[in-house]
């Protein structure tokens, strides 16, 4: 009994162990299995990669403009109102086209188009459901300062259509590159109306300053000429030199002829000035050249065609080859994978077959022993 189990231990352990040359033995035998599950995966990733549906990709990139392109928004008009750099336009451009609300604006904006591409719309979605499936075919790169020689912005869009995707992406950065021109165009010339406002109040302040001052000189010069009148001061009672240090004398005492000349004078002003571009204006102290500021404000005009916020240094162009799927690749993993596959199956009914000869094998030395 002892030996018996002895011999079977020794059985057991040997069936435990792996020989490689019995595995080998086991591939040959089976091979049919292997190239099946070769032929299969091939044909299956063959199959796919003639049915699947092509997408392309196209890029477009942009970078900073000239310093002659912001030149209408740094005229002398606009000192101290409005300004922008070179580098401010740029980042200006840049956040617009990687803005979401932007794309959204040009999602509903070419929602025709869009509908016209088989597969980018499905009608059971809503609007912005939709969008937000046509928003993840965007993607960017952003230029890299410590490696990259110059500033730019990639952006790219993936498509079914070859054609369309370049139509696409070169409309939608025109599109948010002038979204931008038009808000920056808003915001100066919303700067533009609150500083004409500015200084027009300004100019009605000194405006109504000047006339109260001007009204209570005419009282007092009617007042000291009544009384020089009374008192029969015709003549100045002493010259201007003859005048010390701060004092004022009272008015009267400038007789009733030099106070009659102001008076008239007073009363001329409109009349004297009146051929002078600002009229009585020019009296006011600071007011003509607050009245300037508002006319050439006001005659401010900008020529916005020739203001760019970046360049367009490469446009979108139709792609000549679909980036996915990548066939050669898909064909080659499912090369490797049927091998696998294959060899995993051969193993397997090798050692299917050698379980039912052993089942076999030990059913009849059962009924051998009965």
């Amino acid at each position: 009994m002892s030996s018996m189990n002895e011999e079977l231990r020794v059985e057991t352990g040997r069936e435990d162990e792996i020989d490689l040359f019995d595995l080998w033995d086991d591939i040959l035998q089976e091979k049919i299995w292997v190239i099946l599950g070769f032929v299969s995966c091939v044909l299956f990733a063959v199959v796919y990669a003639l049915t699947a549906t092509p997408i392309y990709e196209s890029k477009v990139v942009i970078k900073p403009a000239s310093a002659n392109s912001v030149v209408e928004l740094n005229v002398p008009q606009l000192s101290g109102i409005y300004s922008k750099t070179v580098e401010e336009a740029y980042a200006d451009a840049r956040s617009s086209l990687l803005s979401k609300e932007n794309r959204r604006h040009f999602y509903e904006a070419f929602i025709s188009e869009i509908k016209s591409i088989n597969g980018l719309y499905n009608d059971e979605l809503t609007l912005y459901q939709n969008f937000n499936e046509f928003d993840k075919l965007f993607s960017s790169k952003v230029s890299n300062s410590k490696k990259d020689v110059e500033e730019y912005l990639q952006v790219s869009l993936e498509l079914p259509d070859a054609e369309k995707v370049a139509q696409l992406l070169n409309a939608y950065a025109q599109f948010a590159l002038a979204a931008k021109l038009m808000d920056v165009k808003d915001t100066l010339e919303s700067k533009v109306r609150a500083q004409i406002d500015k200084y027009e109040y300004d100019a009605k302040q000194l405006r109504e300053k000047y006339k109260g001052e001007q009204t209570r000189r005419n009282l007092m010069v009617s007042e000291a000429y009544t009384i020089a009148q009374a008192v029969g001061q015709d003549q100045p009672l002493f010259s201007k030199s003859e005048i010390v240090g701060t004092y004022e004398p009272p008015l009267y005492m400038f007789g009733t002829k030099a106070l009659k000349a102001e008076e008239k004078a007073i009363k001329n002003r409109e009349k004297l000035a009146k051929s002078l571009p600002y009229g009585e204006d020019h009296f006011i102290n600071k007011l003509p050249e607050l009245l300037f500021k508002i006319e050439q404000l006001k005659t401010l005009e900008i020529n916005y065609a020739k203001v760019d916020l970046a360049v367009i240094d490469e446009q979108a162009v139709v792609p000549v080859s679909a980036i996915k799927p990548k066939k050669k690749l898909i064909v080659a993993l499912a090369g490797v994978v049927g091998v696998f596959a294959g060899l995993m199956l051969a193993l397997i009914m090798a050692a299917f077959k050698r379980h039912k000869e052993k089942m076999k094998t030990k059913i009849k030395a059962q009924i051998n022993r009965a």
